[in-house]
């Protein structure tokens, strides 16, 4: 095991985060919680958990693309919440373009630059409010998740979730993470590193 998978099985205690509660990664005689296959650890092990809907894969439709931020050569991801779209650039190469579904007005996305924090596969995320909180949802799972900010928000498919692009976050917001239909999340997730910047704009 290298020094990054030991820093990594380190992160396996219970967060409480944006999108929810981390739940650690099984391991050794473990079993997944009912209903989800073992966690495959990717880059790190844990478990988070989201907000369910439906979840038909949309295409992702053409939008024009933002002014690239300053970070020539390196990996970046840029998030507009006003278009609910996301594009990953190589230097100034666009290497992915996909809409998205960002916070709810009430529990936004946060804005400004930030860095991939720790990526995860799958993870379950834990609702940290209570039942009968209006904000309250079941367990649920997704495929990918990729940590960007410490307070828990993270860039994760959401297969609950139906309604994305423009005007997603207004009628069918997250609880403050930034949602990826799942093609485009899975080739995400492949490419992105841990440290790339995330450079989420208003």
């Amino acid at each position: 095991m290298g020094r990054a998978g030991a820093v990594l099985i380190a992160m396996a205690f219970t967060l409480t985060a944006a999108c929810g509660r981390v739940t650690p990664p099984l391991t050794g005689g473990g079993s997944p919680a009912p209903g989800a296959s073992s966690p495959t650890p990717a880059v790190a092990s844990p478990t988070p958990t989201p907000s369910p809907q439906a979840s038909p894969t949309p295409l992702a439709t053409p939008s024009p693309k933002p002014t690239p931020t300053p970070a020539a050569g390196k990996h970046r991801v840029v998030i507009s919440l006003a278009r609910q779209h996301l594009w990953a650039y190589a230097g100034d190469v666009l290497v992915l373009d996909t809409i998205v579904a960002t916070g709810r007005p009430e529990l936004p996305t946060v804005t400004g630059t930030f860095r991939i924090m720790v990526k995860y596969a799958p993870y379950e995320f834990i609702s940290p409010w209570p039942p009968g909180s209006p904000y309250w949802y079941a367990p649920a799972w997704s495929s990918y998740a990729m940590e960007f900010e410490s307070s828990g928000y993270f860039i994760h498919d959401a297969p609950w979730r139906s309604v994305w692009g423009p005007g997603a976050n207004v009628t069918a917001g997250s609880h403050g993470c930034v949602n990826v239909p799942l093609a485009p999340m899975t080739r995400l997730y492949s490419w992105a590193r841990v440290g790339d910047a995330v450079v989420i704009e208003p």
